[in-house]
């Protein structure tokens, strides 16, 4: 071999150790980006250039071949989805505990206690008919049940207002997300075209795809060119190319899916129907939109329920009894026509707000005694009057709490197994991923000591040179 290509051998194998230490820097350096993937100097050896049948078949050194990005696509796109699932469960378990707080009784007074209250004094009225210190009793008791069903409504209504408030927030998380995703993917085609290694640009390309699976649920396919294309499920591309949709949202009237009037829809260009609110799955998206239309609907329209079962069911009694004045038909709450919303409307009568002396509690005229519908006021309670005749008032509510409570109990415990899962995986890619200090300074040192005996080869090549020369002087 020539010592000039003995010095060529040197100048590349210098040339890698430099690469490599380059590289071992640049993992240290990021050890604590979130999402970075430990980069790798692959080498391969120059081939001898002598013809074939040489004896001198002696290699050339070594030529860097590329930088490598130590990644595992399968775990990357199992921890997009574990990602999604956790986001999914802890936006419920944040909405589910909202709406469980509006059944904790404060105080012990809650809705449960004020009905039973409620239909108590109305016994204690049929003990004393004609008391009026006890007929206060049931008009505030009347009032404070009232005021309470009144409150859980509203509270109701409070929740879906902060979902709403959420979505609105979601769905520019995902714009952004989109966006991103769409300029690094043509840094990523640009780089990639000029024979360059974007593999920076490749991991903030995965947290940006990480961050839109905790929104919503996608698929995700490859192009040629290095870039990546991104479907929202069931509805069509985010983003293809240069080309990033963009989610809107918009107040529309209520639908047969459980969206109440004026809560939040979403559109998409993307999407034949433009509407794509009940098209959306998972992750944070998809659960805020599932505790809104699903669990705050039937919460709420059971509560319309009861209160429309309570003011119908007691009127048609009190209408049949004898107020102290003799008068008869008197309404005891004030008529609501229809469930929907009867739990907003629940009050009590004009009359009755205006004399308890018009709180009916005979069965005949002139019986001052005559405490028969009292009694069956207060038999109501134990009336299955609720669920088509399958449940009292006191079930019916306490059917509404253990729901929500096994909804919220549920929804926490597959969130504690999804937690367990992702931490696996996340364990998985940082061994496969992940930088070790320790490993890359043991690195750092034997490529030090590779550069130093390549510098010595180089040397020696250039101390065998000037003996050539000084010997033909």
């Amino acid at each position: 071999m020539a010592i000039p290509n003995v010095m060529h051998t040197g100048r590349s194998a210098m040339q890698a150790a430099k690469a490599a230490m380059s590289a071992t820097g640049h993992n240290i350096s990021n050890a604590s980006t979130e999402g970075f993937s430990r980069q790798k100097v692959e080498v391969s050896s120059q081939p001898s250039p002598a013809p074939p049948g040489s004896k001198m078949q002696i290699g050339q050194g070594v030529t860097i071949s590329r930088v490598g990005r130590m990644n595992d696509e399968y775990i990357e796109k199992q921890i997009r989805n574990a990602s999604r699932d956790t986001a999914s469960h802890e936006e419920k378990d944040l909405m589910l505990r909202q709406t469980e707080d509006i059944f904790n009784e404060m105080g012990g007074e809650g809705l449960n206690r004020l009905m039973s209250r409620f239909f108590n004094e109305f016994r204690k009225l049929a003990n004393e008919p004609d008391n009026q210190a006890v007929r206060q009793s049931v008009r505030e008791a009347t009032m404070a049940m009232v005021n309470d069903v009144h409150r859980m409504r509203a509270s109701v209504e409070d929740v879906r207002v902060h979902i709403d408030s959420r979505i609105n927030g979601a769905v520019s998380d995902i714009n952004a997300a989109a966006t991103e995703i769409r300029d690094l993917n043509q840094r990523v085609q640009v780089m990639a075209t000029g024979g360059g290694n974007p593999n920076d640009l490749m991991d903030q390309r995965d947290r940006a795809l990480r961050k839109l699976a905790q929104l919503t649920d996608i698929q995700m396919f490859h192009d040629p060119r290095s870039g990546m294309t991104v479907n929202l499920k069931g509805i069509g591309p985010l983003v293809s190319g240069p080309n990033a949709e963009q989610l809107d949202t918009f107040r529309s009237p209520a639908d047969e899916y459980g969206k109440v009037e004026n809560a939040l829809d979403i559109k998409s260009s993307s999407s034949a129907k433009g509407i794509v609110t009940h098209v959306i799955k998972g992750g944070k998206l998809g659960a805020l939109l599932d505790v809104r239309d699903k669990t705050l609907s039937v919460v709420a329209n059971r509560l319309d329920e009861l209160a429309y079962s309570i003011t119908s069911t007691v009127n048609e009694v009190h209408q049949q009894g004898f107020t102290m004045n003799g008068a008869q038909g008197a309404n005891f709450f004030k008529p609501i026509n229809q469930i929907q919303r009867a739990a907003e409307f629940l009050d009590l009568s004009d009359e009755v707000k205006a004399s308890v002396n018009n709180i009916a509690t005979a069965a005949a005229p002139d019986s001052p005694g005559d405490n028969r519908i009292a009694l069956a006021i207060s038999g109501i309670q134990g009336m299955r009057v609720m669920g088509d005749g399958k449940s009292t008032v006191d079930e019916f509510y306490n059917a509404i709490v253990g729901d929500v409570g096994v909804v919220t109990a549920r929804n926490r415990n597959a969130l504690n197994q999804q937690k367990d899962i992702q931490t696996q995986l996340e364990k998985m890619r940082e061994q496969i991923s992940g930088v070790s200090i320790d490993e890359e300074t043991t690195n750092l040192l034997q490529f030090q000591h590779t550069f130093d005996a390549s510098a010595k080869v180089i040397q020696i090549a250039d101390e065998m040179m000037k003996t050539v020369l000084d010997l033909k002087r």
